[in-house]
Formats: C-alpha cells, sequence, structure tokens
C-alpha cells in the first residue's frame, strides 16, 4: 500500500526538499557518492526527485537513473518534472525492489530506511541489487537525538514523543551499521551531518519541520489542539527574541558490496 500526500502536504514536503539545509545534505550527499558518467544508480525514496535528477546530470545519458518511491503522487509529480531520458521514477516498495540482482552501481537512500517497517528486507535488498564491487550511501535521522529549545521542556518532550511514531523506527541510525552488516553489505564509513538553526530563516529545516509535527500530531489527537498550538506559537516567539534553537543531524552510512 502506498504513502500518499494531498496537494498541500506534497507542496510542504518539496518546499523543505529545496530550503537551504536539505539543499546542503544533499550537495554532501552527491560528493560521498561520487557518481561517474555511464554509472547505473538506484535512489530508494527519491520523493520530489530531486537528487535523482542531479545524480542524473553526474551520469550523462550514457548512464541510468531509477528513482522509486512508495508514494504514486510524489512519482507523479517527479515524472512531470523529468526531462532526461535516461531517468525514471516508478512506484515500488523499499522492502521489495522490482529489479533484477546486480542491477546498479550505486544504490542511495536519504531520510527513507526510518520508514521502511522491514529494516532487515530493506538491507537485503540494497545488497541483492548492488553490483559486485557496487557501493552505497544510506542517510537517515535519529528524531530522539533532536536538540530543540523551549521554555516548556515538558511539553516539548510531549510534543516530540508524539511525533516519535511517524516512522517505523526514530532511533534507526543506533542499530543500523549492524542490521547492514548482517545483509552482507560493508559498512566504510559514518558520517554525520548536521543541522543547526538559531534564526528561522526563511526554508531553514527549524522552521519547515513545524506544520508536518504539527499536521502528524494533530491527526492522532494525543496532544490537545491547544497546547499543540502553543508549542508551534513559543517558537516563533523565542525565534522574535532572538532565542531560537534547533539542531538535528542525520547519518550517513557509505556501504559496498564485496566482489
Amino acid at each position: 500500500m502506498g504513502m500518499e500526500y494531498d496537494d498541500a502536504a506534497a507542496e510542504r514536503l518539496e518546499a523543505v526538499y529545496l530550503g537551504p539545509d536539505v539543499v546542503a545534505q544533499r550537495n554532501d550527499t552527491l560528493q560521498r557518492i561520487a557518481v561517474q558518467a555511464g554509472e547505473r544508480v538506484l535512489d530508494i525514496g527519491s520523493g520530489p526527485g530531486f537528487l535523482a535528477a542531479t545524480i542524473a546530470d553526474h551520469t550523462g545519458p550514457d548512464g541510468k537513473v531509477v528513482g522509486i518511491d512508495i508514494s504514486q503522487q510524489m512519482v507523479d509529480r517527479a515524472s512531470r518534472r523529468n526531462q532526461r531520458a535516461w531517468l525514471s521514477y516508478q512506484c515500488a516498495d523499499a522492502a521489495a525492489l522490482p529489479f533484477e540482482d546486480n542491477s546498479f552501481d550505486v544504490v542511495v537512500s536519504t531520510q527513507v530506511a526510518e520508514y521502511v517497517p522491514d529494516i532487515e528486507a530493506f538491507s537485503s535488498e540494497v545488497f541483492r541489487v548492488l553490483k559486485p564491487g557496487g557501493r552505497g550511501l544510506i542517510l537517515a535521522t535519529d528524531w530522539e537525538g533532536v536538540c530543540w529549545h523551549s521554555e516548556r521542556p515538558d511539553r516539548m518532550e510531549k510534543v516530540l514523543k508524539a511525533f516519535a511514531p511517524h516512522c517505523a523506527d526514530s532511533k534507526l541510525p543506533r542499530t543500523l551499521t549492524a542490521r547492514l552488516r548482517k545483509a552482507g553489505l560493508t559498512v566504510r564509513d559514518v558520517s554525520y551531518f548536521s543541522i543547526v538553526n538559531v534564526d528561522r530563516h526563511d526554508g531553514c529545516y527549524g522552521e519547515m519541520v513545524v506544520p508536518f509535527i504539527m499536521a502528524y500530531v494533530k491527526g492522532r489527537k494525543t496532544v490537545p489542539d491547544d497546547e499543540l498550538q502553543a508549542w508551534a506559537d513559543e517558537q516563533a516567539a523565542l525565534n522574535a527574541r532572538g532565542e531560537h534553537f534547533f539542531s538535528s543531524g542525520r547519518f550517513s552510512f557509505f556501504v559496498s558490496k564485496l566482489s
């Protein structure tokens, strides 16, 4: 079953991906995977398609880039923007990839693994579709490692705890190395990309994540609406006084499949 977004949610997600923090993260990912001309690359959880499109610019027309996503709406939005014949998007499950063994030189997946209920199947699929000697990068957030200032830490803790179930494993990076190794992958390096916002500027992650948290928590009715709104209002008030602080980070697991 696919995950779907209404138009407003899809547009909010695309805005986050175009914000300076996520653009910097995307550039860091591109530097680490170092895609070469002519390579075959799979982007698992391609979302709006911005990473896959840039990867396609690196492979050139002699390469092949495929982006898969669980959301048909995201696949459609990315496909409408696509003008490269060697880049395609399709709806597929990250734990059951519709590709033959040893199909790709590179597999990349950014902020997706923590949303996959069966991470063992996900890891095994990455191993299966990689060519011998191939490489990959799996990026995931530890959502319980967020550092976020509030003058009501009890309320902040309550909201973040209510938000934690939005992904399958909010602490995935802590166990991901072992799970990738169990699937047969060699973990070459683990790096940390930090996002720190001391001011809520346009497109910053600390601001853009607020409506996602509010929509999810409000839908689950685990925090009263007035308390949730007070939490969001406080962040704006702290920023107006120059007291805002938000920090989060993503762990990038650089892996390879031995030949």
